[in-house]
């Protein structure tokens, strides 16, 4: 699951109050000021917080977040806040998974917005001019940011992944 963000449904429940979400079935809308509002499909999940009426977890799911496909896959049944496997009952979080990577990214450009920022064509010495060389006796440390612009399809997931996690990191509490 490495990626995956885990959001609760209390945690979408209550940006759907305020009036930040739309959420219908399994589409996730933010709702901004703009009218650019973004969707994104969201995949059922349950974070496992304890065992009921056990002393171990022999499944070692504690702390552990399965999509609803997993669950099946495991042969375990989702009832409400309890998941079931086998012999053993587990209370869990329901909520969904959305992708991680965006809001990590998101939280390093917002600790160092210059980062992600390419070098202008001037500041490099015009069109085409060959970046200067490294002064004598320098290391040769890793290489400038590229400017190649991403393919379309990446772009544009590029920029909905920093969409989703400019809301989350501006709504998480």
């Amino acid at each position: 699951m490495a990626g995956l963000l885990f959001v609760a449904q209390t945690m979408l429940d209550s940006w759907a109050e305020q009036g930040k979400i739309d959420f219908v079935g399994n589409v996730m809308t933010l709702l901004t000021g703009d009218g650019k509002g973004r969707s994104y499909a969201l995949d059922p999940a349950v974070r496992f917080i304890k065992v009921l009426g056990a002393d171990a977890d022999p499944n070692q799911l504690l702390r552990k977040v399965k999509s609803v496909a997993q669950l099946k896959e495991l042969g375990a049944e989702a009832v409400d806040a309890s998941v079931i496997l086998g012999d053993l009952a587990y209370e869990v979080e329901p909520g969904f998974l959305a992708e991680m990577s965006a809001l990590q990214a998101a939280a390093s450009a917002k600790a160092d917005p210059g980062r992600l920022a390419a070098p202008s064509a001037a500041a490099a010495g015009g069109p085409g001019a060959a970046p200067p060389p490294p002064a004598a006796g320098a290391s040769r440390g890793p290489k400038p940011f590229s400017a190649t612009p991403l393919p379309k399809d990446l772009e544009e997931r590029r920029k909905e992944a920093e969409a989703l996690a400019k809301f989350l990191l501006d709504n998480l509490s």
